[in-house]
């Protein structure tokens, strides 16, 4: 029988828990933060994916999350690590962002994006995981799902480019896998990459095209995969069918790839997750909400 308090492989990394804490966004003061990830790590979970870490300082959210080009970054991250690993707790930096900005031209379109503007996107992110790994983090999460960024630049519904990064799933693919296969041949870092089943719209990723773009993540050097959807992380308690539908894409795709993935939803209870779990070959389940309700949550 599997439990969610099994000790457990991870890729490389070995985790007290199958429970993974997925982050959004952070709108508390560093201070209040750490007391946040003090109680997560205390509280049994496995593996702890940080907030949105915002790359660029005019982004979206940049005001309300940690920023990788801030001042003070490395210090705040440090201090993150020392709380998760002093508990035996695995933490992951996630990095991404929503608006890509050049110079005063703000909120530039995918398809307008230059090679230059492409090379520059892969640098910063590659200097966020340089920083990561600097402060003691165990690896990255590349957010390739919901509604940021390079989830968009991957998606053919977004992406009309005529050039070698747009048209099929492999030149859409093309920025990601770069980048991917660069940070894993420079540093010694899992990389971990949190992607959509599918889009929903017309024209958008579908189940199958999802799978293959997990399977090429696999072959450039991905350490884990971590399965989401577009909209809201509520999904599961909304409708019952999601929850089936994610399961199911979630069991495909564990048939298709030998590293770990990770299902996200709104488990409600400790019996709903070990039952998946026992149901089921998925081994990892996330969650954020019921974290930032109760940081401590799992003790219940």
């Amino acid at each position: 029988m599997k439990d969610i308090f099994d000790n457990c492989q991870f890729g490389d990394l070995k985790l007290k828990s199958r429970v993974v804490r997925t982050g959004l966004w952070q709108t508390q003061s560093i201070g209040e933060l750490y007391d946040k990830y003090e109680s997560m790590a205390k509280s049994g979970v496995g593996l702890i994916i940080t907030e949105l870490i915002s790359v660029y300082p005019k982004d979206k959210f940049s005001e309300y999350s940690i920023r990788s080009g801030a001042p003070q970054f490395m210090v705040e991250a440090k201090r993150l690590v020392d709380i998760a690993h002093e508990h035996d707790v695995a933490i992951f930096g996630q990095i991404e962002f929503i608006q890509f900005n050049r110079g005063i031209d703000l909120n530039i379109d995918i398809n307008d994006l230059t090679i230059d503007d492409i090379r520059q996107i892969q640098s910063d992110i590659i200097v966020a995981a340089q920083k990561l790994k600097l402060a003691g983090f165990d690896g990255i999460q590349l957010a390739l799902g919901n509604n940021f960024f390079l989830s968009k630049f991957i998606d053919p519904y977004f992406n009309q480019r005529l050039d070698n990064y747009g048209g099929d799933t492999f030149n859409r693919m093309r920025l990601v896998l770069e980048l991917v296969k660069v940070i894993k041949t420079n540093l010694d870092f899992h990389v971990s990459c949190k992607i959509n089943a599918y889009d929903g719209r017309k024209g958008g990723i579908d189940k199958d095209e999802s799978i293959e773009m997990c399977k090429l993540l696999e072959k450039v050097g991905a350490d884990s995969l971590q399965v989401t959807k577009p909209l809201s992380p509520l999904y599961f308690t909304k409708d019952v069918s999601e929850e089936e539908e994610l399961v199911e894409f979630s069991q495909k795709l564990i048939k298709e790839v030998d590293i770990p993935v990770i299902l996200g939803g709104g488990f409600d209870s400790q019996k709903h997750m070990n039952d998946l779990l026992n149901k089921t070959d998925i081994e990892f389940l996330s969650m954020y909400r019921p974290f930032l309700a109760e940081s401590d949550f799992l003790k219940s």
